[in-house]
């Protein structure tokens, strides 16, 4: 009774605007009409919702193809009793030369444990793939990676982690053009940021491309030492970020900085300017009110230069060069908006609404007797 119940309840809560929605689980504690991504995918038509209830174990890797879904888990920290996420071993998103598209599709509150490519060349004739939201995932030391050129994405309330020796973070193709990106209100973890081509890579034919109210920072305290977090990428505009023992400068070149702020415990000397002014190398420029090697003052601050990689710090800034700084008189780094999906605070869960405690209050009853449940339901904008 307790499974069905929170399983008609997320149906009657869910979105409109998508027009089926399938439910997937490999939990044996939880009721889905399917046990794997795929399968629920494989049986759904252009504008579905695909929700994936979080589960112990890791889902297999599905593919979007030919046709718009979006597919939805809890979130990559979901604030609820028994909060399992969802796993997932990768996933691609396709437009071949069938009829059809997957433009306009979303991956929603999502754990990806490998790689996620998001523009897939498989065979001669595919098309580059447009309009894609990603809400709210994290990617656990693994890339997003565009094979072909696109426009239209959104990034955002997600967590990206890198470390040493592999290529992850968002990986573009060199010779695609790519316009029109949003990147906002993420964070980007570094492991060990002397390793280059962390974070975002070969980006170099960009046409409108913003990263906004991000928070990159690493476990180095030698302050991003001398491998950049952009790799081979240009044509960029960067605001209201905070650098925090990363390297935003060295591998960046004819991009705009407007109201970042660089903080670097100590400084690598031959690479001093790129760390503390990445807006002052490279061709790039210093669109105004940026912010060199100042401390961003957040309310973890100690934690977050001591390398702590929990995306559950408390980010918020309450005082120092980053409060109210940001280009739209907003604190620098992560948004925390009282109204709206830009608070920091709510991209740990999906905006789905979910199910948060559930309790049967009369576990006995009689025949022809009344089922008593109390049901703690919320949502995050």
């Amino acid at each position: 009774m307790k499974t069905l119940l929170t399983f008609g309840l997320i149906l009657a809560l869910a979105i409109p605007a998508w027009a089926t929605v399938r439910t997937v689980s490999s939990n044996p504690a939880t009721i889905g009409q399917f046990s794997t991504i795929q399968a629920a995918i494989d049986a759904s038509t252009d504008g579905d919702t695909v929700y994936v209830y979080g589960s112990p174990n890791v889902y297999a890797a599905f593919t979007i193809m030919d046709k718009k879904i979006a597919v939805i888990g809890p979130g990559w920290a979901p604030d609820k009793n028994l909060p399992h996420t969802v796993r997932v071993a990768g996933a691609t998103i396709r437009n071949s030369p069938a009829p059809g598209s997957p433009d306009g599709s979303e991956l929603h509150g999502l754990v990806f444990t490998a790689g996620v490519t998001v523009s897939r060349n498989q065979v001669a004739g595919d098309i580059p793939v447009n309009n894609i939201r990603i809400i709210r995932c994290q990617f656990s030391y693994v890339p997003v990676i565009w094979e072909l050129g696109s426009t239209g994405f959104l990034i955002e309330g997600s967590v990206f982690y890198t470390q040493p020796g592999f290529s992850q973070g968002l990986r573009f193709t060199s010779t695609a053009t790519y316009e029109n990106f949003l990147v906002q209100n993420n964070i980007f973890y570094i492991l060990n940021s002397w390793d280059s081509g962390l974070t975002v890579n070969n980006l170099t034919n960009g046409v409108n491309i913003r990263f906004d109210h991000n928070l990159f920072y690493s476990n180095n305290n030698g302050g991003g030492g001398a491998y950049p977090v952009f790799v081979n990428c240009r044509f960029l505009t960067l605001s209201n970020n905070i650098f925090n023992q990363a390297n935003a400068g060295l591998g960046l070149s004819f991009s705009t900085f407007n109201n970042n702020i660089t903080n670097n415990i100590t400084l690598s000397a031959a690479n001093a300017t790129s760390n503390a002014t990445p807006w002052n190398v490279n061709n790039n420029v210093d669109g105004g009110g940026n912010v060199a090697n100042g401390n961003p003052g957040m309310a973890d601050q100690t934690a977050v230069n001591s390398g702590d990689s929990s995306p559950l710090l408390n980010f918020t800034i309450a005082s120092g060069p980053a409060n109210n700084s940001g280009s739209d008189g907003k604190d620098m780094g992560l948004l925390y908006d009282a109204t709206g999906s830009l608070n920091w605070n709510n991209s740990r869960n999906s905006r789905l609404p979910r199910i948060f405690s559930m309790n049967i209050t009369n576990p006995t009853v009689t025949p022809g007797g009344n089922l008593n449940v109390t049901v703690d339901a919320r949502k995050s904008n």
